[in-house]
C-alpha cells in the first residue's frame, strides 16, 4: 500500500516474518490444544475439588444456599461457546495448512480459509477472553502491586491486529488494496508529468 505496487519485494525482515507465519500458527494451535486439555481436567484437580468441598461444608453449616446468579449463567455459557467455536475454527485452519490439504484446494478457497476464517477465529478467541474477564478488570483487589492481570496481557497483540484489520477493511483503504492486487500501480510525479508531456499535441 505504501509503495503503490505489488511487484516490489517486501523488506527482508518482513519477508522472513511472512514465511514463518505458518510455523507460528502451528505453535499457537499446539498451545490451544494444551489449553483445552487443561480446561477439561480442571474438575479432577485436587485443589479444585477441595475448594468445592469446603464451600459445600461452609454453606451446609450456615444452613443456606447461594443465590442463582444470572450474570454468571450467561457469561460462563457465552465464553465457553465462543471458546469451543473458536477452537473448532482454529483446528480447521491447522488442517488446511497441511500440504496434502492445501494442494487439493484452489487459491480462492485457501485464501478464504486462511484470511477470512482466520480473522473470525481471532475475533472469537479474543471475545472469549474478554467475556471471561469482564467482571474482573474493574475489581481493584485483583491487581496485585498494581500489575495487570495475565489475561489482559494476552489481549494486547490480538486487539492490535483486529484494530489494524478494521482499518484495512474500510472502503477507502480496501478499494485501493484491491486495485493494487489486480495489478494497478501508482505512478510517480515525474512519470505522470512525462506522460502528460508525451500526450500533448504538437503545434
Amino acid at each position: 500500500l505504501y509503495r503503490g505496487t505489488k511487484y516490489k519485494r517486501f523488506p527482508n525482515w518482513l519477508d522472513r516474518w511472512m514465511l514463518c507465519r505458518k510455523q507460528l500458527g502451528l505453535v499457537a494451535l499446539a498451545f490451544a490444544f494444551l489449553h483445552v486439555f487443561y480446561t477439561l481436567i480442571i474438575p479432577i484437580r485436587y485443589s479444585v475439588r477441595w475448594k468445592w468441598m469446603q464451600y459445600t461444608i461452609k454453606e451446609s453449616k450456615k444452613n443456606q444456599t447461594a443465590e442463582y446468579n444470572q450474570w454468571w449463567f450467561w457469561s460462563v455459557d457465552l465464553y465457553l461457546a465462543m471458546g469451543i467455536v473458536g477452537f473448532g475454527l482454529f483446528v480447521l485452519l491447522g488442517i488446511t495448512s497441511l500440504p496434502s490439504v492445501s494442494n487439493a484446494v484452489n487459491w480462492r478457497e485457501f485464501q478464504f480459509v486462511q484470511s477470512k476464517l482466520g480473522h473470525v477465529t481471532l475475533l472469537l478467541c479474543t471475545a472469549h477472553v474478554f467475556v471471561y474477564g469482564s467482571n474482573k478488570f474493574l475489581d481493584i483487589s485483583r491487581y496485585k502491586w498494581g500489575l495487570p492481570l495475565p489475561y489482559m496481557l494476552s489481549l494486547v497483540i490480538p486487539c492490535i491486529v483486529l484494530v489494524l484489520k478494521l482499518i484495512l477493511i474500510t472502503p477507502c483503504v480496501d478499494s485501493k488494496i484491491t486495485r493494487i492486487r489486480q495489478g494497478w500501480e501508482r505512478n510517480s510525479k515525474s512519470e505522470s508529468t512525462e506522460a502528460l508531456t508525451n500526450s500533448a499535441p504538437v503545434i
